[in-house]
């Protein structure tokens, strides 16, 4: 289990979904050290380990298809 910061804003409130994505970024940082681990695996825990945090399934599947994209712009290099 790796640590996820809970929502500090109310749902529905506009940068929700910013502090969702920047929650799991941190976590992911970490969950990617582990060479053990398969992408899919670290998918799981980030759902997992969001939900227990307090962030809605929607909320999460969104952050992660958004680390995922922003990943894939960074190898590409069109991304800081």
């Amino acid at each position: 289990m790796v640590h996820i910061a809970s929502p500090k804003r109310a749902t529905g409130h506009p940068d929700r979904a910013l502090d969702c994505e920047e929650a799991l970024e941190v976590a992911l940082k970490h969950l990617s050290e582990d060479d053990t681990l398969t992408e899919e695996a670290i998918e799981t825990q980030l759902r997992e380990d969001g939900l227990a945090a307090g962030w809605e399934e929607a909320e999460l599947r969104i952050a992660i298809a958004d680390l995922r994209r922003n990943a894939a712009l960074r190898l590409q290099g069109l991304s800081g």
